[in-house]
């Protein structure tokens, strides 16, 4: 059935119809217009992006000052692949990946790394990775973890490169775990910031 502004076709041609017994005034029309629509289902999806875009507008007051909005800065692309909550920890899955416009010789990512002399984790020994939540707090790694397949492809299975480097070729992508602390109960949206860029992500 057809719908227009809100109303169903079949409705609103009864409703508009010169043959009714009795006569609508336009703001009773206006009235059940707005009554009928309130009545639609709402979209979850919808919802979550428009959350997820409230938050984005709303975190760029707690932006690190030289990041970067968005998931794509040149020709290495970082991605959140799902992001999973409870009352333990935050896991964000991170898939970094190298376009195809990216040089032969390939694109570096840089894994975070525990550095003992300076008691935190640093990616390129200077970088930092963390999550935000709506009200701007920030959560520290307390861990990363590269997913089998990628520490077979990358090093055989080995110990992750001095200073966390990861060569990827055109067309080459890593994915890695990197655990938080847990968010608050009652958290929707967030973001990660990895080494100066952010991505905003809905929790389900």
């Amino acid at each position: 059935m057809k719908k227009i502004r809100g109303l169903p076709h079949s409705l609103l041609s009864f409703l508009l119809s010169p043959c009714l017994p009795f006569s609508l005034s336009p703001l009773l029309l206006v009235s059940l217009s707005f009554c009928l629509a309130g009545c639609a289902r709402p979209d979850p999806e919808a919802e979550k992006r428009a959350g997820v875009d409230e938050f984005f507008a709303h975190a760029r007051s707690c932006w690190p000052p030289d990041g970067s909005d968005g998931e794509v800065t040149g020709s290495l692309k970082l991605a959140i692949e799902s992001v999973a909550a409870d009352g333990n920890a935050t896991r964000v899955r991170l898939i970094a990946y190298a376009g195809d416009e990216a040089p032969k010789q390939g694109v570096d990512f840089y894994l975070p790394i525990y550095l003992m002399s300076a008691g935190r984790w640093l990616i390129n020994e200077k970088g930092r990775a963390y999550l935000l939540d709506e009200r701007c707090r920030e959560f520290k790694l307390n861990d990363s973890k590269p997913s089998s397949i990628s520490s077979s492809i990358f090093w055989g299975g080995g110990r992750i490169p001095r200073g966390g480097r990861i060569r990827l070729k055109p067309g080459q992508a890593f994915e890695t775990t990197l655990i938080f602390p847990p968010l608050p109960d009652r958290a929707r949206v967030g973001a990660l910031v990895y080494d100066g860029r952010l991505l905003p992500f809905a929790l389900d």
